[in-house]
């Protein structure tokens, strides 16, 4: 590991990526990626992704993005392969112009290299004063239907971000209990699972990962709640990023991890279309002050809300102004800029 400038590393990710996108585009991208990998490092590595996403798009140089649908307030497009992030900003600003006309849009796409951090895909709307939502189907094999033994839908992710007064309100989850990486981690470092997250073969409960989890990557994870309610909403992701974006279902899927075979699905609402903006951003701002007044209960150190801790560790690394990178992933992105 070594240590680098956080800004001298977001120049370095906006050149690779003006190989591929105008430098506006290339830009965004850079500070969407940067943000975010501040907020979830280390749990995540989001600029392991983001070199990844732009290896993607140099590998297949001369590839385009096929639109399929664009009509009003939707957009629908194929990918072709392509990494999704490089084109964030295009997609950003076409939601935002018409969620500006029409109060809300919606854009599709099928068919990429892969999401796995989909907060920025909302995070970078609040941007615009827009709520943003965002969802994708990917990760085949690893939520286990309700009254189930096995994983087949995927962990289905949901992200969204509703802007406020101050920091915008944040929340980027799987839709099953926990991520597939935290099995997957798990089981390699013998670590338990907390309990009522992942069941065997059997359908039973476990704290064994290995149990949980097949050498085929086969994850029985549970969904949210672990019950019928968690079960019900990763359904309606997975109708939502298949589908309806023109990709297919997980029962549609072949196993394993397939990134062309997955979905993802972007909302974007206008306040102004629906209320005063301002007294919006202010009664969700009073909303959260009250709840993080709340006394916390034993245990708790405090009542938080989705994004409170990404927002902290984002201006404490923006004040350090260096973080820690894997030395290889720096070799990576210097060979992507030679």
């Amino acid at each position: 590991m070594i240590k680098m400038d956080i800004d001298a590393l977001e120049k370095q990710l906006a050149m690779a990526a003006r190989r591929f996108v105008p430098s506006q585009e290339a830009d965004y991208f850079a500070s969407l990626y940067m943000e975010t990998h501040l907020k979830k490092s280390p749990r995540m590595n989001p600029l392991a992704e983001a070199v990844a996403d732009l290896t993607v798009w140099d590998k297949q140089a001369g590839q385009e993005v096929t639109p399929l649908i664009d009509n009003g307030a939707v957009t629908v497009m194929d990918f072709n392969g392509l990494a999704p992030s490089l084109k964030i900003k295009a997609i950003h600003d076409t939601l935002r112009d018409r969620a500006r006309r029409f109060g809300l849009a919606a854009a599709g796409f099928r068919n990429t290299s892969g999401v796995i951090t989909l907060n920025m895909w909302a995070d970078g709307l609040v941007r615009g004063d827009l709520i943003g939502i965002a969802m994708f189907n990917g990760g085949t094999g690893c939520n286990v239907p309700f009254g189930g033994t096995r994983g087949v839908l995927g962990t289905n992710p949901l992200a969204y971000a509703i802007p406020t007064a101050g920091d915008p309100m944040v929340l980027d989850m799987a839709t099953t209990e926990i991520p597939f990486f935290e099995i997957k981690n798990a089981k390699e470092k013998g670590i338990p699972l907390r309990e009522n997250v992942a069941v065997d073969r059997h359908g039973k409960p476990t704290t064994v990962a290995a149990k949980a989890l097949s050498d085929k990557g086969v994850a029985n994870l549970l969904p949210i709640g672990g019950g019928f309610k968690g079960f019900g909403i990763t359904l309606l992701i997975e109708v939502l990023t298949g589908a309806l974006v023109q990709s297919l279902l997980s029962t549609e899927q072949t196993p394993g991890w397939h990134p062309h075979e997955y979905g993802c699905l972007i909302l974007a609402l206008d306040i102004a279309s629906f209320t005063d903006r301002d007294a919006f951003k202010y009664a969700v701002s009073g909303m959260c002050r009250r709840l993080r007044s709340e006394a916390p209960a034993q245990g708790f150190d405090r009542v938080a809300i989705p994004g409170d801790r990404g927002h902290q560790k984002l201006k404490a690394a923006r004040k350090a102004g260096r973080i820690e990178i894997d030395e290889a992933l720096v070799d990576a992105l210097d060979r992507l800029n030679a």
